[in-house]
């Protein structure tokens, strides 16, 4: 095991003067303090604007807007954070531990953080380290560790917390959650999701052309900035109506323009993919483009969205209407990005859906915005308890 936090300590004693540390109230003055160092290095890190999203995040109007609705929702009540948070990090977003960590460290809890073993120290992580010395207090109450696939040392932590967070494919999902907990800690898995993007086409064809493209500059956004390997990335784009050819050719401009490039690596997986999904059918069309691929579907299989690959490869599909859409929707479904479609007209879709299929609707651009809600899970509510005093 690699300990990244607290610095060259013993991790049998690290782990036992965390658990003697008393926990924080939540949203404690010295905690808000550390996000807001955070935030203000990470917005100025333009070079990586997934990290310059959570520096946003991390602002101090949202951290007290948070805090105000949590008090609202709590008040009059006595609320604690759980204990120790046990956060397990996926390895292709690497921003998304932040988001739960902090969130935790607000509730008042000590947290340990296992970041993927095929993680180095990165820029993200370097901020992180240099600004815990700091706040010598809070950084007490926070291990930052890795290790390789070591059941052992997952279940000596989970035995050790209150509460486990794990972020990861649904395979590592399953086998986390073969290894036991504490009797009285509780879980947040947040395993492999899809996600949508839904157009409508009239309001699409009255854009003009200044309009159309900050509706692609948003897009464009949702899909590239985690190269389409988000759980919230646009996979699947859905017209309801008629698809508009012009929107992509002005999309593959917009690509241009940006100089996004990918790995070769993905160039070739997102080619190859694309060949094996000519053979299937349900499969009109294979569109493939150098910086991306168009699959034209007629009609949309559960099993079609475990074949998707990112890197720009985008499913398309056509429905009548948006209530249409509901004979689609499958579990998996996270995040439906949409544009020109209004709040009722949504509200109607998610009470026709039958199945446990989505838990976010944002318009196009927001779909990689993080919220205190995620897969339908409040964290705060998550990562506190109520204690009842008669």
């Amino acid at each position: 095991m690699k300990i990244f936090w607290p610095k060259n300590g013993n991790f049998d004693n690290v782990l036992c003067n965390l658990n003697n540390q008393k926990l924080n109230q939540p949203f404690a003055e010295e905690v808000i303090a550390f996000t807001q160092s955070l935030s203000k290095r990470f917005v100025r890190m333009r070079y990586m604007p997934e990290v310059v999203a959570l520096g946003y995040w991390l602002r101090k109007s949202n951290i007290k807007q948070m805090q105000a609705e949590f008090e609202k929702a709590t008040k009059g009540k006595v609320v604690r954070g759980r204990g120790t948070a046990f956060h397990i990090a996926p390895s292709n977003v690497d921003t998304i531990f932040v988001y739960s960590w902090m969130l935790s460290l607000l509730a008042g809890n000590r947290n340990i953080i296992r970041i993927s073993s095929k993680t180095e120290i990165n820029e993200l992580l370097q901020v992180i380290l240099e600004e815990l010395p700091n706040y010598k207090s809070l950084a007490e109450q926070i291990i930052i560790c890795t290790y390789g696939h070591d059941e052992s040392a997952t279940e000596m932590l989970s035995l050790t917390c209150h509460t486990r967070v794990i972020w990861g494919g649904d395979e590592t999902v399953k086998a986390i959650r073969k290894i036991p907990l504490a009797p009285l800690a509780n879980e947040l898995a947040f395993p492999d999701r899809f996600s949508l993007a839904i157009l409508n086409s009239e309001k699409v064809m009255l854009l003009d052309d200044e309009a159309l493209d900050a509706l692609l500059e948003q897009f464009y956004n949702d899909v590239f900035w985690f190269d389409q390997m988000a759980c919230s990335s646009p996979r699947l784009i859905v017209w309801i109506g008629e698809k508009i050819e012009s929107f992509w050719t002005a999309f593959e401009r917009k690509i241009q323009k940006k100089q996004h490039e990918l790995l070769a690596a993905t160039q070739v997986l997102k080619y190859s993919t694309s060949l094996q999904l000519a053979a299937e059918n349900y499969v009109e069309k294979v569109v493939p483009i150098t910086n991306f691929s168009r699959i034209k579907l007629n009609d949309v299989p559960r099993d079609v969205r475990e074949k998707h690959c990112g890197g720009g490869l985008f499913y398309e599909y056509e429905v009548e209407n948006l209530i249409d859409l509901e004979q689609i929707i499958i579990d998996k479904d996270q995040t439906i990005a949409y544009f020109g479609f209004e709040k009722p007209e949504l509200k109607e879709l998610v009470e026709s859906i039958s199945t446990r299929g989505i838990d976010r609707i944002v318009p196009i651009g927001q779909a990689l915005n993080f919220d205190g809600v995620w897969d339908g899970q409040s964290f705060l509510t998550s990562f506190t308890r109520e204690v009842i005093i008669l």
